[in-house]
């Protein structure tokens, strides 16, 4: 049984919130995939690309401290872009993702990890994720994961 964005979207309109992103991994493919359905303007209110960690740093003020401990693709990295976020953009859900897409020689997780965080304005749900594939199929299955997420919460 697949997610299905129809009834996802009348659940966020029926509930008059509002949804904002911070996307590592996924470079705003969660806010373009919101986007290319008609009638999405009353529930987005906006997003963040936060690639870079010092993106991460300076804009979403997630502690260095905190990057070098659990690293970039973390749990604890992604529930604090996903609450620093709405410091920034006015929202009721505030999603965030990190991930990795390809392999990374540095890196502290496989190939295909994400983490995904969202946050209602008390409390934060993180889910991590290995998906397989190639980096946009992977990309892919991250964000309809984040719209499943999103559901979840909004139950």
């Amino acid at each position: 049984m697949g997610f299905k964005m129809n009834p996802f979207l009348k659940k966020v309109r029926s509930r008059h919130l509002k949804l904002a992103f911070a996307e590592s991994m996924t470079c705003g493919l969660v806010s373009h995939k919101l986007n290319t359905i008609r009638g999405t303007a009353d529930i987005f209110s906006g997003s963040i690309i936060c690639y870079d960690k010092n993106v991460k740093i300076s804009l979403l003020k997630v502690s260095p401290l905190l990057i070098i401990k659990y690293s970039p693709v973390s749990k604890q990295v992604t529930e604090m872009l996903a609450r620093n976020l709405s410091h920034l953009i006015k929202a009721n859900i505030y999603g965030a993702i990190t991930g990795l897409a390809t392999s990374d020689a540095v890196a502290r997780h496989p190939k295909g990890t994400v983490f995904l965080s969202v946050y209602n304005g008390t409390k934060v749900k993180t889910i991590k994720k290995v998906f397989r594939g190639t980096p946009l199929q992977i990309k892919k299955k991250a964000v309809k994961e984040m719209f499943q997420l999103i559901d979840s919460v909004i139950k």
